[in-house]
């Protein structure tokens, strides 16, 4: 029977160097955002024979931009024979630090590419009639991304303002508007639907108590986050004509605050909707999480998990962060997560 092992595949510039990365590698970081941050990947490797910046690297000026992809393979690990296997993605070089003794070569990477303009380069533009989906599909495109819309609301403008913007702080502002999250990674820009994300099923329960719980911590904040209902009020100022609508989830504290937002809708239901989504902003950071676990694959950010055995904060969590680290010292996972809202 084969024994428990995580194990990495590497590829570097279109080469695949997992025999060396696994006999030198210090330690792999790699952190999985659910939204708004970009992924990163970090490599630790022993340099006493002068592989890494001797040849690999070659100089670090020249390595930057060069494509890293990553997976990290749990061998056997139910004891059945069958790997779990993590696709962290793929990554542009950002930086190659060389230190010693003894001699380390350390490599940061991150899911936008060096190269790319499309965090740095600010730009002025008027987009007319379009859609969200369409806005991103024409900033990914532009920048060499693929786009993935997972969101049954589309918002559609009849004008936004891109005004001395990079493209995705211009895309992450509509998307904050809409109530609708963004992140990149592995070279697409995902749209997604954080509350349809919060109904699939867990992926697995921590349970207090079990081996691979190291530690956790639980923390709540009534501050701005505990809102009852949310009341929606706009007047046209063309017309005079004021909409409003009061949303209020069916589990709701009724003794809680009322949270008033004055924006632009165009009709009750339009109104409804944007209640909803700023009372799911406010109130999705009341209860958070952390936890240090033994290494465990299927931990990305965006699944849900069970949590048992906590009392009070038991219940159904997203992962927001997710950092998976291979050491000499093992295989472990770092989890920041936010509770889940019920009746929304």
């Amino acid at each position: 029977m084969n024994a428990r092992r995580a194990v990495i595949r590497l590829t570097f510039s279109g080469v695949d160097i997992s025999a060396d990365i696994n006999k030198h590698l210090l330690s792999l970081t790699y952190t999985d955002n659910e939204e708004d941050k970009t992924d990163d990947l970090q490599l630790s490797l022993d340099d006493k024979e002068g592989v890494w910046l001797g040849s690999w690297l070659n100089t670090p000026s020249a390595s930057k931009g060069a494509e890293i992809s990553a997976v990290i393979v749990q061998k056997n690990w139910e004891s059945d024979g069958k790997d779990r296997v993590l696709d962290c993605g793929v990554f542009a070089v950002d930086t190659v630090d060389g230190s010693g003794p003894p001699a380390k070569a350390t490599i940061k990477a991150g899911s936008i590419p060096y190269a790319s303009t499309i965090r740095t380069q600010k730009k002025t533009k008027a987009w007319e009639k379009y859609t969200l989906s369409g806005i991103a599909k024409e900033i990914a495109g532009a920048n060499g991304f693929a786009c993935m819309f997972e969101s049954a609301s589309d918002p559609f403008y009849q004008r936004k303002e891109q005004m001395q913007e990079s493209d995705i702080t211009f895309l992450q502002r509509l998307c904050k508007a809409a109530g609708i999250s963004l992140k990149v990674t592995a070279k697409i820009i995902v749209l997604f639907d954080a509350a349809a994300y919060e109904q699939k099923d867990a992926v697995r329960t921590i349970q207090r108590g079990k081996a691979d719980v190291g530690s956790y911590s639980f923390s709540t904040s009534l501050h701005d986050t505990a809102y009852s209902k949310c009341h929606v009020s706009y007047t046209d100022p063309a017309t005079g004509t004021t909409i409003e609508y009061t949303y209020t989830p069916r589990d709701a504290d009724k003794s809680g605050q009322t949270l008033e937002i004055n924006e632009k809708v165009s009709n009750r239901e339009e109104a409804r909707q944007l209640a909803m989504k700023r009372l799911r902003e406010k109130n999705k950071g009341e209860f958070k999480a952390s936890f240090k676990l033994a290494g465990d694959a299927r931990l990305v950010a965006g699944v849900t998990v069970q949590v048992a055995g906590y009392g009070a904060f038991d219940g159904k969590y997203i992962i927001e962060t997710a950092t998976h680290s291979i050491s000499r010292s093992g295989y472990k996972t770092d989890l920041t997560l936010r509770r889940v809202l019920e009746g929304y």
